[in-house]
């Protein structure tokens, strides 16, 4: 073979080999024990200034603020209508797609360790996730309520705004943050696609497409109007789309980009004898009453947090047993 045929020959390849890599843009996920634990601490280093400066509130703290939000206006983003490729939406969950939870020392050591879950921005320094995912159960000695970023860059919380424990929907502030902000779309139909980007049971960084399967009542719904905000916190969605235990909190999407809720709970149910699941529910909170949540005024969510504290006795509510406790395992 002369050196033309072989110069072509290896440009064959190459240009083979680039068709088979990842599309520009797209990040290879590092899932090995070695890489996770770099990462990991990584971002401790780039908290434990954080702590030491007394910038995020502690666990303490953020029970306390649950009982005593601090509202504030919060400026929405206008719904988006024009529809985007999968791999656009892909791209916009993964920079939407944050970390949320708690950098605490554990019972058993003198170490740092990261407990994370998901969140997404619905204002540059607005974070919505689950009332359970800063409400955490986790024992620790210590521990601090963080936002990161998917450039591993660590922010403090320093605000609870809004929340709601039977929606299961918190909205904090997060210090020095310019996050681009997902539009709430609350006007979304049975059937429509739904993605979601999340890191179920710690596999970091995986995307799911699926549909809205349907609205529903959570049980303890008495009835009453879906648009007051007492009554639309057990307004549920069901999604087809992928999550597990770690992707509480995060965004699913729609075909422009826009949030349409975000992972609450994963059920697998049986029946009769049957001890196998026959079906697995994917259960959200809809993005019509996280805007309700994010629009209401500072006596409504005042009104709403003594109500609830009324419900549970004055104390901080633990996750439910079928409820994604967030986790990161």
């Amino acid at each position: 073979m002369n050196k033309t045929a072989l110069l072509r020959l290896a440009v064959a390849l190459t240009l083979s080999q680039t068709a088979w890599a990842q599309g520009v843009g797209t990040p290879i996920v590092d899932q090995t024990p070695d890489g996770i634990k770099k990462a990991d601490a990584a971002l401790i280093a780039k908290i434990r200034p954080l702590i030491d400066a007394k910038k995020p509130l502690s666990r303490d703290e953020v029970k306390k603020r649950l009982l005593e939000p601090a509202p504030q206006a919060i400026t929405l983003l206008p719904v988006k209508k024009e529809p985007l490729s999968r791999e656009e939406v892909a791209a916009t969950a993964r920079a939407a797609n944050l970390r949320v939870g708690y950098c605490y020392l554990c019972e058993n050591c003198d170490d740092w360790h990261v407990s994370f879950a998901g969140g997404y921005p619905i204002a540059p320094d607005i974070v919505a996730t689950c009332d359970h995912v800063i409400d955490s159960s986790r024992k620790m000695r210590e521990g601090y309520l963080i936002v990161a970023d998917q450039e591993g860059n660590a922010y403090p919380v320093t605000s609870v705004i809004a929340r709601s424990a039977a929606m299961d929907a918190a909205l904090i502030r997060v210090e020095g943050a310019d996050f681009k902000p997902l539009a709430l779309n609350g006007e979304v139909g049975q059937g429509a696609s739904a993605y979601c980007y999340s890191s179920p049971l710690g596999q970091l960084g995986y995307f799911s497409e699926g549909i809205v399967n349907r609205f529903v009542w959570d049980r303890k719904y008495k009835g009453g109007d879906k648009d007051k905000l007492d009554v639309a916190r057990y307004l549920r969605v069901n999604f087809s789309t992928d999550w597990a235990p770690g992707s509480s909190g995060s965004a699913v999407l729609d075909h422009a980009g826009n949030a349409i809720g975000h992972v609450s709970q994963i059920a697998g149910l049986s029946g009769g004898k049957n001890k196998q699941p026959m079906i697995t529910l994917h259960t959200g909170i809809p993005a019509h009453v996280v805007r309700m949540l994010a629009q209401a005024s500072a006596e409504e969510i005042k009104t709403l947090a003594v109500l609830e504290a009324g419900e549970t006795g004055g104390k901080p509510k633990e996750a439910a047993e079928s409820k994604d406790d967030g986790a990161e395992e």
